[in-house]
């Protein structure tokens, strides 16, 4: 199988993280950004690392982006400059465009633009921290893109119990269980009936908006 190759654009500190942790892999990276400073400190860990006017569409399809199959862009600051990144992604070719953004209209214009999958970092950020502080019932956050995630939480003292379609999860939060957990065994074929127990395991498909509201 051949290996992915990878673009970063943008070394912010989303941008930055990823590529750190895909080096590791040992996959070939190819990171851009404006500040020549942060590209020459980090120009010896990377494939291919280069500075550029991240604005330059022609510059951005010149630094070897047909190779890639995944591109990050990580320019939340800059609106203009990630939609520029994302359209010589896409004309590129690149597989996959997954960008950062710092609101929700701003994902949803870099979504029309053609990314697969825009991320707000603070919003995610807050997220994982919140539910920690909340509910130590929520065990674990899968972020699954188009706006839902998939969660694994211990019934509610509320739920404990109840059965499944007595919660009327799916009116009250458009969530939907997908599975069941018990003495370590997961069950996707489990019946709207089953009692809730404390040490069960729910996982659950939700918007991301609805978790908070649902956890708490």
């Amino acid at each position: 199988m051949k290996e992915k190759t990878y673009a970063v654009l943008g070394l912010g500190r989303y941008g930055m993280k990823i590529a750190e942790t895909v080096r590791k892999t040992g996959a070939d990276i190819i990171v851009a950004d404006s500040d020549s400073e942060l590209i020459a400190k980090n120009s010896n860990k990377y494939t291919y690392a280069v500075s550029l006017d991240m604005g330059n569409i022609e510059a951005l399809s010149e630094i070897g982006l047909k190779n890639v199959d995944m591109a990050i862009i990580d320019l939340e600051t800059s609106l203009e400059q990630s939609i520029m990144c994302v359209m010589a992604a896409k004309e590129c070719g690149v597989e996959k465009i997954i960008a950062t953004a710092s609101h929700s209209t701003a994902r949803d214009i870099l979504l029309k633009m053609g990314a697969n999958e825009v991320v707000i970092p603070e919003e995610e950020a807050a997220l994982r921290m919140a539910r920690t502080i909340i509910s130590e019932d929520f065990m674990e956050y899968i972020d699954i893109g188009e706006g839902l995630c998939v969660i694994k939480i211990h019934p509610l003292k509320s739920w404990v119990g109840k059965n499944i379609r007595a919660l009327r999860l799916r009116q009250n939060y458009n969530a939907n269980v997908i599975a069941m957990e018990e003495d370590g065994v997961l069950n996707c074929q489990f019946s709207t009936e089953t009692i809730l127990k404390k040490e069960m395991t729910m996982v659950v498909a939700i918007n991301k908006e609805a978790v908070m509201e649902f956890i708490a």
